[in-house]
């Protein structure tokens, strides 16, 4: 089995496709196995595993992240339906700063996206009943927990969404510039 590596607009961010082995049963893929992403020299060091789960088509999770110094990194999958997934570089020292980077995800297509450090995650569903599977590296701090409006004028980004599904907290996130 071998993991393909594409990198992405953002610095350090990449998208990883391996083989996804199917039959008349289903299918199978590998989301993280440390033995083969050791040949890339990629440092990823999970400690904890989480699920997003998003029951209508149209939901949008803003740019969620953590305040340095508790950076967490992240590797995401899509177990169910099919994601628009983006993430947006916040590093105050990166040459891609304020760029965004989207990739869809979708179940049994052999795709996890690496977030770096410091860039913050967000995603809308394109279907219902929509699953993340997340991978992260760093410790969940409560006070550290930050989020930027999913509609930020500065990134503009063009969410396959128009009038979508938000939290309370999402809906009245701060702009990168307030």
């Amino acid at each position: 089995m071998k993991i393909n590596q594409t990198t992405l607009e953002i610095e350090g961010a990449y998208l990883f496709s391996s083989s996804v082995f199917s039959d008349k049963r289903g299918s199978f893929e590998v989301f993280w196995e440390d033995r083969l992403f050791t040949p890339m020299d990629f440092q990823f060091r999970p400690e904890s595993a989480n699920h997003s789960y998003n029951l209508q088509s149209g939901t949008v999770r803003a740019f969620h992240y953590q305040s340095p110094p508790h950076g967490q990194a992240k590797l995401v999958s899509c177990v169910s339906g099919k994601i628009w997934d983006v993430i947006v570089d916040l590093r105050e020292d990166s040459p891609t700063r304020h760029q965004w980077s989207a990739t869809e995800l979708s179940p049994g297509d052999g795709k996890c996206l690496y977030i770096p450090v410091g860039c913050a995650h967000g995603f809308a569903t394109l279907e219902n009943n929509s699953t993340l599977a997340y991978l992260i590296e760093g410790k969940y701090v409560p006070e550290a927990s930050s989020v930027i409006r999913w509609n930020d004028p500065t990134l503009n980004v063009p969410w396959p969404i128009s009038d979508p599904i938000l939290s309370e907290k999402d809906r009245n996130a701060p702009t990168l510039n307030t």
